[in-house]
């Protein structure tokens, strides 16, 4: 079995053990879809459970709880990495230890991405590791974070980014609501990102309000290509369709965060740009709603939701969501991937004309000129001879004038 085989095994026996026994082949159909031997696997795997009541013998366990014992390695302010000094430690997510740093050779600041040298012993994450690092750096876009450089210092893996200040999404959703135009503003930063990523021929896979970073002065980035797929073909650079088409996952390891995995990414599934355009939809959601659109007390509760359930009405949450709005989400989270806006430039498109409607509703209401009176009315224009009124008949009154510049 080799190890994303392995991975994509361990992570359905772990969310099969979250249910009642009687519930686990039900949710073994559904997370293995098709692939009988995967389900087998596991089935092998929670017999060995029921009998023993454990399996952290086997030799993968054994690495991982290496791997646990020396996860609490941290580098401290001032020590020094290669040529940059360390600051401070900012966060710690699936992929390695965030910290800022000062770059001592260009006097700036930087967030430091490290793998912990203990997960140097897994292959696979290394693997993933170095792909961010090669995807991130592949593209040029000002809403996707910069890559420096990447570097080793003795056994330490790093990648040296821009150190973007500011907030998630996340942190943004937790102070309050989102209104519409700031979630369009948002939405549409995200979907240009993925865009250019698309059309070099990269997946994100991991779309989500932490994955979104909103500097002070509302620019949009985008972070954490750690879960990026390079599509697999023979040309250097791919269009959107081309990458639809084209791109897959490998093994079928089941990566990403569960709240905001497309179906087929849930499955294991190949994945194409219509799995970011899937979680972006789901980020809009949560934006216009303050809700997640797929939840559950387990993830495994998560991904049977996003599997088989439809997401609350968005007006459920937000009733006086306008009907676009609605639209342009329900059709980013469509089960089927066939169903979905097929590249993001069509969703972007969509965005970015609803920003536009809106700003001109705005403009609009801002240079109506309201008319208190019939006679404010007949004094307004008692200078053109198409205003006077004959004799005997009653002027009807307009409630408001639209300024002539948008009639």
């Amino acid at each position: 079995m080799t190890p994303e085989r392995w991975q994509q095994v361990k992570a359905i026996f772990q969310w099969a053990l979250e249910r009642a026994p009687k519930e686990r082949s039900a949710f073994l159909l559904s997370a293995c879809g098709a692939d009988e031997s995967l389900r087998k696997e596991v089935e092998s795997l929670l017999a060995s459970h029921e009998k023993t009541g454990t399996f952290i013998d086997s030799p993968a366990y054994e690495a991982a709880a290496h791997l646990i014992a020396d996860e609490k390695e941290e580098f401290k302010p001032g020590q020094v990495v290669g040529s940059y000094e360390i600051v401070s430690f900012i966060s710690r997510g699936g992929m390695g230890e965030i910290y800022l740093a000062q770059d001592r050779r260009l006097n700036r600041k930087v967030a430091l991405k490290i793998l912990p040298v203990s997960f140097t012993r897994d292959m696979d994450r290394l693997r993933r590791f170095e792909q961010e690092a090669r995807a991130a750096s592949a593209l040029n876009h000002p809403n996707i974070i910069t890559i420096y450089e990447i570097l080793k210092a003795n056994l330490t893996h790093i990648i040296a980014t821009e150190f973007v200040e500011g907030e998630t999404l996340r942190q943004r959703l937790a102070r309050g609501p989102v209104n519409l135009n700031e979630s369009l503003f948002i939405a549409i930063h995200v979907a240009d990102a993925l865009a250019a990523a698309h059309a070099a021929g990269i997946v994100h896979r991991d779309i989500k309000p932490e994955n979104i970073m909103i500097r002070p002065d509302g620019y949009v980035k985008v972070l954490d290509f750690g879960l990026a797929k390079l599509a697999e073909q023979s040309t250097a650079v791919a269009s959107d369709e081309a990458l639809t088409k084209q791109v897959r996952t490998g093994s079928g390891m089941i990566l990403g965060t569960a709240g905001y995995m497309s179906p087929e990414q849930a499955r294991g599934k190949a994945v194409d740009a219509r799995s970011d355009i899937f979680s972006l939809g789901g980020v809009i959601y949560e934006m216009l709603t303050q809700q997640k659109p797929f939840d559950g007390e387990t993830p495994s509760d998560v991904l049977a939701s996003i599997l088989k359930s439809e997401p609350p009405p968005i007006t459920q949450f937000a009733p006086d969501t306008p009907a676009e709005p609605i639209r342009i989400v329900r059709k980013s989270l469509r089960k089927d991937p066939e169903e979905r806006y097929q590249i993001v430039k069509d969703l972007l498109i969509d965005l970015k004309t609803l920003q536009q409607d809106l700003e001109f509703q705005k403009r609009m209401a801002r240079t109506s000129i309201p008319v208190e009176t019939p006679r404010a009315a007949i004094h307004t224009a008692a200078d053109s001879p198409a205003s006077i009124v004959p004799t005997g008949e009653v002027a009807e009154s307009p409630t408001s004038v639209s300024h002539p510049a948008l009639s």
